[in-house]
């Protein structure tokens, strides 16, 4: 006999104490489990385990139509016809749904609920419980056992009663708690998608609005190039074109950034010298420093050093860092900005520091910098750089770290762990003069 077999010939004590084992271990996998499909099936696996069943059904209602979709099936092993496919009666169903409550039959042959030609009794079913899975807020599903007598299979101790009011009351109780997890998850996955589309509707406002703003500068632009070709003033249809090729500019950097940011991926590590990478932003950037009179000046690692990292990745997020920096010196009198590379050998890491002596940042505005979409510079940003940045970093093992002072400045320091690709001042023995 099973630990939930007939209390009447067994021990009442060790019944009653796998039924609490069964709510215990119920509750504890509702309590860890937002997978209901996985639920559902270890929750049959439980009951199986307490109660002498041959077949098991979780079915889950569509609040719509009012049918039950099977979603956890269990047969107990080594019984004639237990694979074989359950045929629930839906006479049953129907009657858990209207009562509310679970039911017990423990000789469906003689039970007058059911209909003679019925499947309940053409099936050979011989006992069944059904309940339903109750929530808070209404009836999810129905839990479904029973036990039959397959076909040419009659008398034999099998014959025996295997389910009682015992194991009602507990299958309500399991039903009750599986209903719970249902309800919840239900209302997890709501919110989820509640959350991602209010997230995709603010990625479309403020991603409109940029591009708005972009194809107003490139209408404007264009504008002018008309009126200069027009009036053949090649002055007029430069500062047109320029203002169409900024525009251009800033359409590439908001793409690169969606991508960035949007797509998870691993960093493609190759040997690289840090100085080459980090000179090439600063060099890019020299000419945008010197139309904005900012001073930029760059401080590269004293010694060539090979190191794996993303060239591609650290580049770009090396230039957003240094762009705002630029832009936020435009109200200083003597407006710099300084790009160091420091190598910190106790901690293994490297550092890249972009400094300037612009606005600074407001303290209570450092812990947003990071969040997509949220940009202080108006029509002039994304939203995108400094998160793809740290996105960037923190998929290289590292991060950002700021220290900014309203009207004095601000640190950005860009950092990842140090692995070096070939012998550099790290490992190889120092030279003697």
């Amino acid at each position: 006999m099973l630990p939930g077999g007939d209390v009447e010939s067994g021990d009442w004590f060790h019944a009653a104490r796998a039924n609490l084992q069964l709510m215990y271990h119920t509750a504890l996998a509702v309590s860890r489990t937002l997978d209901i499909d996985q639920l559902l099936d270890y929750i049959m696996g439980l009951v199986f385990d307490w109660i002498d069943a041959d077949r098991g059904c979780v079915m889950l209602l569509d609040e719509e139509s009012l049918h039950f979709t099977p979603k956890a099936r269990r047969f107990r092993p080594g019984r004639a016809g237990a694979d074989e496919a359950i045929v629930i009666s839906r006479t049953i169903l129907d009657f858990v749904l209207e009562k509310r409550e679970g039911v017990l039959t423990t000789n469906a042959s003689d039970d007058e609920r059911w209909d003679p030609a019925g499947s309940i009794i053409t099936q050979g079913v011989r006992e069944a419980i059904c309940v339903p899975m109750q929530g808070r807020y209404g009836i999810v599903g129905a839990i479904y056992l029973d036990t039959f007598t397959a076909p040419g299979d009659i008398g034999g101790p099998q014959r025996k009663r295997r389910f009682n009011d015992d194991h009602l009351k507990l299958m309500v109780a399991v039903a009750h708690q599986a209903a719970l997890a249902v309800e919840d998850t239900n209302y997890y996955s709501a919110v989820v998608q509640s959350e991602r589309l209010a997230a995709v509707g603010h990625a479309v406002a403020a991603i409109s609005h940029h591009v708005k703003n972009i194809l107003q500068g490139i209408r404007g632009g264009s504008y002018l190039v008309e009126e200069g070709i027009k009036g053949t003033d090649v002055n007029l249809i430069e500062k047109g074109w320029g203002i169409v090729e900024r525009n251009q500019d800033r359409i590439s950097t908001l793409v690169m950034d969606m991508l960035s940011y949007s797509k998870e991926r691993e960093p493609d590590l190759t040997a690289s010298d840090v100085n080459d990478t980090v000179g090439d932003v600063v060099e890019l950037m020299q000419s945008r420093a010197a139309e904005q009179s900012v001073q930029l000046l760059y401080f590269p690692l004293p010694t060539e050093m090979q190191l794996m990292f993303d060239a591609e990745g650290l580049h770009r997020a090396v230039l957003n860092v240094v762009s705002n920096a630029i832009d936020a010196c435009l109200s200083a009198d003597e407006p710099k900005v300084e790009v160091s590379i420091v190598l910190d050998e106790s901690a293994q890491r490297l550092n890249i520091d972009v400094v300037d002596n612009g606005c600074g940042i407001p303290a209570e505005k450092i812990e947003s910098i990071f969040t997509a979409f949220e940009s202080s510079k108006g029509n002039r940003g994304t939203g995108l750089g400094l998160p793809v940045s740290q996105k960037i970093l923190r998929e290289h093992g590292g991060d950002i770290v700021v220290h900014s002072q309203e009207g004095v400045g601000s640190r950005f320091t860009l950092y990842f762990p140090v692995h070096v690709a070939a012998a550099s001042m790290l490992d190889r023995p120092t030279q003697s003069e």
